[in-house]
């Protein structure tokens, strides 16, 4: 058994942009996400069944079937082995949640999905 409490959980900061707070078991990872307005994940898939809940805000999801854009209380299934990417229209928060459990998560394998060059250009 275990016990998460988000409220007392440190997100950890994937981008300037991503904040994650991760809960793991033994075949499920729920994480809390905290994407903020323009935030992107590159085109991408893995072996994961994957399920988000938006809880606030709005984020686009590109697949291969077209556009679906989530809004509080909606919930979209990500098949495994699927290629997709997404964007967020405003500051959200949701809930992802993945089996089996996303050890690329924990290793920090993930990282460059998410990460933006363009946010990162510097004034000259």
């Amino acid at each position: 058994m275990g016990l998460y409490d988000w409220d007392r959980m440190t997100a950890e900061e994937i981008t300037g942009l991503y904040h994650r707070k991760v809960a793991i078991g033994e075949s499920v990872t729920v994480a809390r996400v905290e994407v903020m307005e323009g935030a992107v994940t590159h085109p991408h898939s893995h072996e994961n069944e994957e399920m988000i809940l938006v809880l606030t805000g709005s984020w686009r999801f590109h697949l291969p079937t077209g556009d679906v854009t989530l809004a509080p209380n909606q919930l979209l299934r990500i098949a495994p082995g699927i290629e997709h990417s997404s964007e967020a229209l405003e500051d959200t928060v949701a809930l992802d949640i993945c089996a089996p459990a996303r050890a690329d998560w924990l290793e920090g394998a993930d990282r460059p999905l998410h990460y933006d060059p363009d946010q990162s250009l510097w004034a000259v």
